[in-house]
């Protein structure tokens, strides 16, 4: 049975919409949304159905009229096509009376996948938010498995190797900054997605700045990405042996080597901490995360703190980082 690639390209995106997917793998989802999001905003009828699933992303009518939309721009056009498939990996199966998963089922008032056990929600909208999670995760069976737009095998860290490198230009540099709906929880926008021309340092420089939001209330965890598009591999990598050997912070801590996977083709993370003492910054006090990282002619720098009880976590951060070296990846691939 094929893979309806639209279905559940847009099921992923009303996911994200809701924060259904978060879990799911971002680097592949973001991805997915991305596209969506770009194909649909390039026709009056695709904008309009993109706004409307933004308004309603758990409606079943603003879900079918975006499905359709992309459904057309799928059949007219195989590389987009191409590109939905290779980041849903798609391919499924279908039993009478259930939904196998690698060993998963759908049985009652449960869904199990693999050692996994969900309880099936009971209003209307919770149970589309969860069928569109369920059409992502059927549409990605690999190798007689699933992975469930999974982040890269266990080790891997994100850090692929034979990334391509080129030189962005300030508008790509720009596109290649995260945004809100690549972010994995709930975040506000303090800084959004930019970039300026480069000077001496032949180098044009991204920067998006984000607060953690709970409810109405916004919380003290940042994440703060900048990242260097150089005009060189050779640039690129004498800027982040730079940034590794004399490294700076917004707290202007000491840091410390913290263990983390890969990221891109070097990379290196360090924590500091600020401590709850005469003058310290509130806001501010608890332990920070700075990730650094090359990928092919692209410098990354990531801040990410305090990390507290209430909000953040290490997991998250390298989360985060990935994500944006994935992004790097490819923007560079793409020219």
């Amino acid at each position: 049975m094929e893979t309806d690639l639209a279905a559940v390209a847009v099921g992923a995106l009303a996911a994200a919409l809701t924060g259904t997917a978060t879990n799911l793998g971002q680097e592949a989802a973001s991805a997915v949304v991305r596209a969506v999001r770009e194909r649909l905003g390039t026709t009056p009828r695709g904008r309009a159905a993109l706004a409307g699933l933004e308004t309603a992303p758990d409606d079943a009518g603003a879900r079918r009229e975006a499905e359709a939309v992309l459904r057309d721009e799928v059949r007219a056009d195989p590389a987009l096509r191409s590109t939905l498939a290779v980041h849903l990996n798609a391919s499924t199966s279908h039993t009478t009376g259930s939904v196998v998963i690698n060993g998963g089922r759908v049985r009652g008032s449960q869904i199990s996948l693999g050692p996994i056990t969900v309880n099936k929600p009971n209003t209307t909208g919770g149970l589309l938010v969860l069928a569109a999670a369920l059409l992502v995760a059927v549409a990605l069976v690999v190798y007689g498995g699933v992975r469930l737009l999974a982040d890269g095998s266990p080790g891997d860290g994100g850090g692929r190797s034979g990334v391509k490198a080129r030189a962005l230009s300030v508008a790509e540099t720009e596109q290649m900054m995260p945004s809100l709906t690549d972010l994995p929880g709930t975040w506000g926008t303090s800084r959004p997605p930019g970039a300026e021309p480069s000077g001496e340092t032949k180098c044009h420089q991204g920067a998006a700045e984000y607060e953690a939001v709970e409810g109405s209330r916004t919380l003290d965890l940042k994440v703060r990405f900048l990242a260097y598009a150089c005009s060189s591999t050779a640039l690129a990598a004498e800027g982040y042996t730079s940034l590794v050997k004399s490294p700076t912070n917004p707290g202007s801590r000491k840091e410390r080597p913290f263990p983390t996977r890969k990221f891109g083709d070097e990379s290196a993370t360090a924590a500091y901490a600020v401590e709850d003492e005469y003058m310290a910054d509130p806001s501010q006090v608890g332990q920070h995360l700075m990730s650094r990282a090359r990928v092919g002619n692209v410098v990354i720098e990531m801040h990410y703190g305090p990390v507290r009880d209430e909000a953040g976590s290490e997991q998250q951060a390298e989360q985060l980082m990935r994500i944006m070296c994935d992004r790097a990846r490819e923007a560079q691939a793409q020219g």
